[in-house]
């Protein structure tokens, strides 16, 4: 997303004519001067900026001033100028210089720009009701008023705030009628288009619309921007976003087009370090090769020089990132902190990201109960944004662009064949969950019996343990002072004991879920026996390295030509590590061999395994190694 200044620049180059000429208007009777030499003296004897001399954090004092100082006829567009020399950390001076810009020089297009720069400051602000209501009243007056362009800014800025609540299709659309406007009037590569192509970019890249989003971004690098101001400026900024397209499919490219960025940048301004956020793609990238050590000092470079407080979608996202690196490279403590402060931002992906990690965070520290909340947290966010229209986003969007109808065939052929594939299964799992019940009830008589002897033998060592307590007791009355100290140390030693006894007890309800474990992975085991016995120098394999996953690859084509392609072709949409967790379930192996051979924990398998059914469409986890023993 862009910063405030380009947003506020995007606007002043199309507005800033419009205001002279309405400057005009609201002072009829004011002596007029044909040109800015007003401004010009008062720029020269004010060290090149008159206006960056007021006192812009008091919007009543600013017109005050203005009004004594400034010709009545000038006064208008010294007003606006003052609105763009004014920073954006304090909301309340911001509004309140548009009330008094509206109640001194009244005038509808004054109010339609009041209206229209209302509604960007609650966009920023993610306060989206509100900034709803301004622009549509802005989009109206604009219209109301002949002008179309001036209207066109607040449906773009509505789509700027549809991308921020993930509602891509409303987004989308949106820009595309800007777009279709701009096409009308002008096809002069200028600022608005610039800056519209990037946006579009990013609402194909949110919705999930890679090959779109490509496309929009290739669209732009290769637009003749020399006729904007600062090209570089904005060659730069189309690298960057090229280097975040290329971010997770290939990082090698993505750190390319980063130094690419930061070549352009650097021919500029040599002496000025490059912008945090080309620091941070830089750092993404290496973290994404799994160079977590080498993506660290750029992370951290780019957290200590992000100062956009203002940018709130952004910002964030650089204490994300940092806490993720602090967590590859198991200092929890340090991910612990910056996950918890990325916590603040409003955009729903990053928050359900940020509380994913912060669990993984909690459950190595073995704080399991902050970990479930985490997780649960997450669960909520991601089924919120997944069911927010997304799917509606990408068709809608699609349509204006003629690949809709294609998408949609191949959405219902996916939706035909997953439900073929559903009812082929039904049969066989009912048969094999009969099978299941009956062994595991089973099996759970057999713990039964198993859990009655134990307590029989912890019994009996209770009664062991208390008639020693007692050998002990009568032993301490024999003996003196002296000896009275070492026989009470003895039996707190003893007591110890009892209590340590006491929590084997009190672990035997966790024998029982270890013991259910067992049961699901016998059954797990009965189905491996009917599928073919893979290559033993397979299953022995470890996949550490990308070296070693290339040649358990090359390993398992071998054992079972064709089954890759195949489960590529019908799921698209499996990461890397859901691909290897498929082929060694596929291959038999238990929960504790997948985490032998991929070096993590047992309870990481399980959550790869629950990300693995939801990606799968399974009903639960249990239902996945059936799934895949029969694909």
């Amino acid at each position: 997303m862009r910063s405030h200044s380009s947003l506020y620049l995007f606007h002043y180059f199309a507005l800033v004519a419009f205001f002279i000429c309405c400057t005009l208007s609201c002072k009829k009777n004011a002596p007029l001067q044909p040109d800015n030499s007003f401004f010009e003296t008062q720029n020269a004897a004010h060290g090149g900026d008159y206006l960056a001399t007021y006192p812009l954090s008091d919007a009543d004092s600013c017109i005050a001033r203005l009004k004594a100082e400034v010709p009545s006829a000038l006064q208008p567009w010294g007003c606006l100028s003052i609105w763009y020399h004014m920073p954006r950390s304090n909301p309340a001076v911001n509004f309140r210089l548009l009330e008094l810009y509206e109640e001194n020089y009244p005038h509808d297009t004054v109010f339609a720009f009041a209206q229209m720069v209302r509604g960007e400051f609650y966009v920023d602000l993610a306060k989206f009701d509100s900034a709803q209501i301004c622009l549509r009243d802005a989009h109206d007056r604009y219209t109301q008023l002949d002008r179309p362009l001036d209207a066109s800014d607040a449906t773009y800025l509505m789509a700027r705030s549809y991308v921020y609540q993930n509602n891509y299709a409303d987004a989308l659309q949106a820009y595309s009628e800007v777009l279709d406007l701009l096409n009308i009037h002008d096809t002069t590569f200028s600022h608005r288009r610039a800056y519209l192509y990037k946006d579009i970019a990013v609402a194909y890249e949110r919705s999930g619309n890679k090959p779109q989003e490509l496309s929009w971004r290739k669209k732009t690098w290769e637009a003749d921007a020399s006729k904007l101001d600062k090209p570089w400026r904005f060659k730069a900024g189309v690298a960057s976003g090229l280097s975040a397209y290329y971010l997770r499919s290939d990082p090698d490219s993505s750190i390319i087009w980063t130094n690419t960025a930061i070549d352009i940048f650097k021919k500029e301004n040599e002496s000025s370090p490059p912008p945090p956020r080309f620091i941070y793609w830089l750092a993404r990238a290496h973290f994404m090769k799994g160079e977590c050590e080498t993506a660290l000092p750029y992370f951290l470079d780019a957290y200590q020089r992000n100062t956009n407080k203002s940018s709130l979608f952004g910002y964030y996202q650089y204490g994300l990132a940092l806490g993720e690196c602090y967590l590859c490279l198991g200092k929890l403590d340090s991910a612990e902190i910056y996950l918890s402060e990325s916590l603040s931002t409003p955009d729903t992906g990053n928050l359900a990201k940020g509380y994913e990690l912060l669990g993984e965070v909690y459950g190595k520290q073995q704080l399991y109960k902050k970990a479930w909340l985490a997780e649960k947290e997450n669960f909520q966010l991601t089924k919120a944004k997944i069911t927010s229209d997304r799917i509606k986003a990408t068709a809608d969007a699609d349509a204006r662009y003629q690949l809709a109808q294609k998408a949609y065939q191949i959405e219902v052929l996916e939706s035909q064949q997953k439900i073929t594939r559903q009812k082929n299964l039904i049969a066989s799992l009912l048969a094999l969950l009969s099978i299941g019940l009956l062994l595991f009830l089973y099996q759970r008589q057999r713990i039964r019996h198993q859990l009655i002897k134990q307590e029989k033998n912890v019994l009996i060592q209770e009664k062991q343990l208390l008639g020693q307590a007692k050998k002990l007791a009568e032993t301490n009355e024999r003996l003196k002072n002296q000896e009275l100290l070492l026989a009470q140390k003895d039996l707190t030693e003893t007591k110890t004991q009892l209590y340590e006894t006491r929590d084997i007890l009190s672990l035997k309800d966790q024998m029982i879920e270890e013991l259910h474990l067992r049961i699901t992975d016998a059954n797990s085991a009965q189905r491996k026996n009917n599928d073919s016995t893979p290559d033993k120098k397979l299953i022995s394999m470890k996949i550490l390295t990308p070296a070693d996953w290339g040649q358990f690859q090359k390993r398992f084509n071998e054992q079972l030509p064709g089954f890759i392609p195949k489960m590529q072709q019908d799921f698209p949409n499996l990461t890397s590590a859901e691909t290897r967790l498929f082929l060694l379930i596929k291959l038999g192996f238990e929960t504790s061999e997948i985490a032998e051979t991929l070096g993590i924990a047992r309870d990481s398998v399980w959550r790869s395994r629950h990300r693995l059914s939801k990606k799968l469409n399974l009903p639960d986890t249990n239902t996945l190694d059936a799934f895949i023993s029969d694909f």
